[in-house]
């Protein structure tokens, strides 16, 4: 394995940058950005949910506060190392 991410280019034992490809989900341990925990987890209303299936701007509102309440609920499961 290189020492370095192939996506993120994180040293071995640190973390990803938040949503890199090749990070881990610490809630189901698939890939992060595709395993879906994001919806059960933050339990998203049909508005949320439609924002981030569509993924169009992640600096506008609903997207923002959906992707400020992952990176928190990921920091508090415990994000996994490179």
């Amino acid at each position: 394995m290189s020492e370095l991410c192939s996506d993120c280019g994180c040293v071995k034992g640190q973390l990803h940058e938040i949503f890199c490809t090749n990070e881990r989900c610490p809630f189901c341990n698939n890939q992060l950005v595709s395993c879906g925990c994001i919806s059960e987890i933050l339990s998203l209303n049909s508005e949320e949910q439609l924002a981030l299936d569509e993924y169009i701007d992640d600096e506008a509102e609903p997207l923002k506060s959906i992707n400020e309440r992952w990176v928190k609920a990921l920091a508090q499961k415990g994000r996994r190392p490179f």
